[in-house]
Parts: structure tokens; C-alpha cells; sequence
């Protein structure tokens, strides 16, 4: 099978011992449920929260116990180990959430921060009543990479948060982008015989910018072909493959396509598949799709390729 049943179930990310800075703001005035839902309350947005605040603090909970050098969190609980410090941490978005709130996004620590929080608060305001479900994985992805990007030895459970946020806020921009006016249909035209219908390509390609393993807007097109095709011929396998151009040292190329594979593995994650059915690699810069010297910057060798399989 390669869908999950349970779309957060499928997102779950490396539990590490960490505490950090907790700043919590709420804005809005909006009704959730709590202990004992109340279909009635709240709006779908500030569910979808309650619901994302409410597993990130399980899996804050999970986490081996480590004791904390800060006091900052005594406001929730005189509890030493970071494991307990995020886990009421988040736990206490979710209940602002179930009362009526709209829990804030955690405040930025540096200016890159800043620009994308200034993006996600952009993409909330125009996508929250539509695509509740997208706006509210946005905010809990953001929230995540920030509590733990404030402890240094969580620094790959911030940058797993990171990856996740880039797919889900680039999903949450393009699904609450207004859609174009209507254009005028042209007089119909004869209509020929429709030719033979060509098989789904099992083959897909994401492209990245130079040096990078972001994947742009898009490329998020690419990624819903290859789970409509994957449902529709009921592969239950997806082979990952990251590649990089010749410019550049080959060790940095090879690490620099493993990140390639990863954030497609990560992105497929969120739009549904089963994580066990992915299998990711990288082989830099060895499998060249357009050949070149040395040294030579091109940008169709710097991708991701998608093969299904049966």
C-alpha cells in the first residue's frame, strides 16, 4: 500500500532531546474543540490546529529526558527535561486553540525567520477558510522549526521542521492563490477523432535552482502527478534519485543530491505516501543528463528524478 491512512501519522519527525525559547500569542476570536469535541464550535482552521499542536506535543513527549539548563518554561510547569518543557509547550497551543484562539506563530529570531513568517502570516489570512487543513500544517511546521531551532542540539529535528515548512507553506501559497477571471471561449472548432490515450509516464523530474535543495512553487506540480499516477496504476513503490551539475567539489555535490532526494521524500510524505514506500538516494554529479566538463553549471543536471515502480 503506498497511502497512508493517517496523514499525521505519516509526518512524524525525529524525536531529539532539546528545550528552547517558547514565545505563545494568540490573535482571533474562533471556537475549537477541546477534551470532548464539539462538532458545532470552532472553525475547521482552528481544529486542523488543535489537532497538529495536540500530535507535535505527543511526539515532544517521546522524547528521551534531558535535563535543561533554562528557567524560562517554569511559567508552564517546574519540570527539568525538555521532553516535558515542549510537550506542555505545544500542549498549550492546542488548548488555546480548543478554547476559541487562534494561536500566534511563534515570533522570528533573525531577519531570514522574520521574511518567512511575514510569508506564512500572508498565506494564513488569504487560505485559512479555504484550505483549513493546509493553513493550519503551515503554522504547526513553522512553530516547530522555531521551538526547536532554539537549542543547539536540535539542530536536525529544526532542519527536518525547515523542510517540511518549505513544501507545506509553498502548498498553503499555491492553494490560497485567487483563481484567474474567465476568459471568453472561442467558437468551437471541429472536433477530431481523439487519438489513443498515451500510458501514465512512470518517470518525473523536479528541477533546483543552483546550490539549492528547495523545491520551487512549480515543481509542486510535478509532485501531484506523481501521486495521481501512482494511485491511478496502483504502484506501491517510488524510486528517488537526486542529482547535481559538474560545478563544484564532487564530496559537496554527493551530499548536496542526497538533500535533493530527501526534500522530495519529505514532500511526497505531506501530500500522502506512505513513507516506507520511498526509497531515496543521491549519486551527484556521476549521472549526468546533459554531458559536460568540469566545473560546468547546468540546470538540467541539477534534479530530482521519480521513478514508480510495482
Amino acid at each position: 500500500m503506498l497511502f497512508s491512512a493517517d496523514f499525521r501519522g505519516s509526518r512524524r519527525l525525529p524525536m531529539l532531546a532539546a528545550a528552547g525559547i517558547l514565545a505563545i500569542g494568540l490573535a482571533g476570536c474562533s471556537s475549537l474543540f477541546g477534551d470532548t469535541m464539539d462538532e458545532a464550535a470552532g472553525s475547521a482552521f482552528t481544529q486542523a490546529l488543535q489537532t497538529a499542536y495536540t500530535d507535535q506535543a505527543a511526539q515532544a513527549g517521546e522524547m528521551p529526558a534531558e535535563e535543561t539548563e533554562s528557567s524560562f518554561f517554569d511559567i508552564f510547569s517546574s519540570s527539568e527535561t525538555s521532553s516535558d518543557l515542549l510537550e506542555q509547550a505545544f500542549t498549550a497551543k492546542a488548548e488555546l486553540a480548543s478554547e476559541g484562539a487562534e494561536p500566534e506563530p511563534e515570533s522570528a529570531p533573525n531577519p531570514g525567520a522574520e521574511a518567512i513568517r511575514a510569508r506564512l502570516i500572508r498565506a494564513l489570512a488569504a487560505g485559512k477558510d479555504t484550505v483549513p487543513d493546509l493553513a493550519a500544517r503551515a503554522q504547526v511546521d513553522y512553530d516547530c522549526w522555531i521551538l526547536y531551532g532554539t537549542v543547539p542540539t536540535a539542530a536536525s529535528a529544526s532542519q527536518a521542521c525547515k523542510t517540511a515548512l518549505d513544501s507545506s507553506l509553498l502548498r498553503l501559497e499555491t492553494a490560497a492563490r485567487p483563481a484567474p477571471a474567465p476568459v471568453p471561449a472561442p467558437a468551437p472548432a471541429p472536433v477530431p477523432a481523439p487519438a489513443p490515450a498515451p500510458a501514465p509516464s512512470s518517470d518525473f523530474t523536479v528541477y533546483f535552482d543552483f546550490d539549492s535543495w528547495t523545491i520551487k512553487a512549480e515543481q509542486l506540480k510535478v509532485l501531484d502527478s506523481v501521486i495521481a499516477t501512482a494511485r491511478t496504476g496502483g504502484q506501491s513503490n517510488i524510486n528517488i534519485v537526486g542529482h547535481t551539475d559538474t560545478s563544484g567539489d564532487a564530496d559537496y555535490n554527493q551530499r548536496l543530491s542526497v538533500r535533493r532526494a530527501n526534500v522530495v521524500v519529505e514532500a511526497l510524505v505531506t501530500m500522502g505516501a506512505r513513507r516506507a514506500a520511498l526509497h531515496a538516494s543521491g549519486v551527484g554529479e556521476t549521472d549526468l543528463a546533459v554531458q559536460t566538463g568540469d566545473g560546468v553549471r547546468e540546470e538540467r543536471n541539477r534534479r530530482t528524478v521519480i521513478t514508480l515502480q510495482p
